[in-house]
């Protein structure tokens, strides 16, 4: 088993209907409980090392921790190339998610596409940031913006091939249902065909239920639950379990609301969602951070006595993830990290009310059908599927 543990989820069913659904984690949460009496240096290896998948996320929520307790200054200029770093981040595992996992059927072939789009992704982390860890404590050097401009239009083509297959340049099929399914009725791109085969298939309203999105928190209300394991373990908020997914940030999109007209909150609505916001992502970038410009960056860690401490949430690829720290006489005193798969992923969340609505013709048909919630859903670890009895 991997050190980032896995989601177990095991069903059991009759006649044709899901009758039970348990959902356990052995997601090693209590992990930063090691990080109590560290310096700042080590922690920052750490979370380099155990944290792979949204790695960006979260050694950028740690700097910002630094940033907010006064141990370190982030200008406003590296707080920019972070954050389109993480923007990065997202397209790239969104897109990966796409390409591994969006097959019809038994066909399983992932496009080559995603091989040369992780390449332009990468080469524009090393160029703005050259010869460097763009997220360690180490001296590093910021390139302008402008050092990147052609890797950037490389990277829209790149997404443009991958996601959306040929299509003329004044025909963007994500602004409305009219463009959108003008798109889907002609492109042969992998996106459409796997959702033309939910349509067909009708799976599109697969998993249809009710929607609770993660909402804006007091920060010092959720400071004090993230001192509590249990509340870090099995989130709930105000008595409900909430869902926090790329579907929950593009809920207010005019073609995700046309397609929630029509097939509610399921698979085909939440698919959507995540092919949009990596072309939302692509113009934040275009748009957002022209103005970085070249800085020599080199951090004077405050040595300083007494305590000080910091909340950082920001939107990683699956969904909004919670550091919290507290730093006494320059060691780490208490970290805390909450990630979005503990509430997407909760015994009783929004998985669970998925797969309680399915239907089957066999055991094979279910684990199928489950198969697509969970990649919709997306966990940021593996997962494993036991059928208990059909």
């Amino acid at each position: 088993m991997p050190i980032e543990g896995e989601i177990k989820i095991n069903v059991a069913g009759k006649s044709g209907q899901v009758e039970s659904v348990s959902i356990t984690s052995s997601r090693p949460l209590h992990i930063t409980q090691f990080f109590k009496g560290k310096s700042i240096d080590t922690v920052a290896d750490l979370i380099n090392t155990l944290y792979h998948l949204c790695n960006t996320a979260h050694r950028f929520s740690f700097l910002r921790l630094l940033d907010s307790s006064g141990v370190i200054k982030l200008s406003k200029n590296e707080i920019s190339a972070y954050q389109l770093l993480l923007d990065m981040e997202t397209i790239r595992e969104h897109s990966f998610s796409i390409a591994t996992k969006w097959g019809q059927g038994s066909d399983r072939s992932v496009d080559t596409n995603i091989v040369n789009l992780l390449t332009i992704l990468k080469e524009i982390s090393t160029t703005l940031f050259s010869g460097t860890d763009p997220l360690s404590l180490v001296d590093k050097e910021l390139q302008a913006f402008k050092s990147i401009d052609e890797l950037i239009i490389k990277l829209e083509n790149q997404l443009g091939l991958l996601l959306i297959g040929a299509q003329p340049e004044s025909m963007y099929p994500f602004l409305d249902y009219d463009s959108f399914n003008h798109w889907l009725q002609n492109s042969n791109s992998q996106s459409a065909v796997f959702l033309n085969y939910l349509k067909e298939h009708q799976f599109d309203d697969l998993g249809n239920v009710e929607a609770f999105h993660l909402p804006d928190f007091d920060p010092q209300g959720i400071s004090v639950l993230l001192q509590n394991a249990d509340f870090i373990k099995q989130p709930m908020y105000q008595n409900t379990i909430f869902e926090t997914t790329p579907y929950s940030r593009q809920s207010e999109h005019q073609l995700i609301k046309q397609l929630f007209s029509i097939y509610g909150n399921g698979l085909f609505t939440r698919a959507v969602a995540q092919l949009i916001e990596v072309f939302e992502l692509l113009n934040n970038i275009k748009r957002n951070y022209t103005d970085i410009k070249f800085e020599k960056i080199s951090y004077e860690i405050q040595r300083f006595g007494g305590e000080s401490n910091a909340l950082v949430q920001l939107e990683a690829a699956r969904g909004r993830l919670f550091h919290q720290i507290s730093v006494q006489d320059d060691k780490i005193d208490s970290y805390q990290i909450l990630a979005p798969t503990e509430w997407n992923f909760h015994p009783q969340g929004v998985l669970n009310r998925m797969i309680e609505t399915l239907t089957y013709k066999n055991e094979e048909d279910l684990i199928d059908k489950i198969k697509l919630l969970v990649n919709t859903v997306d966990p940021c670890v593996g997962y494993s599927i036991e059928i208990d009895r059909i």
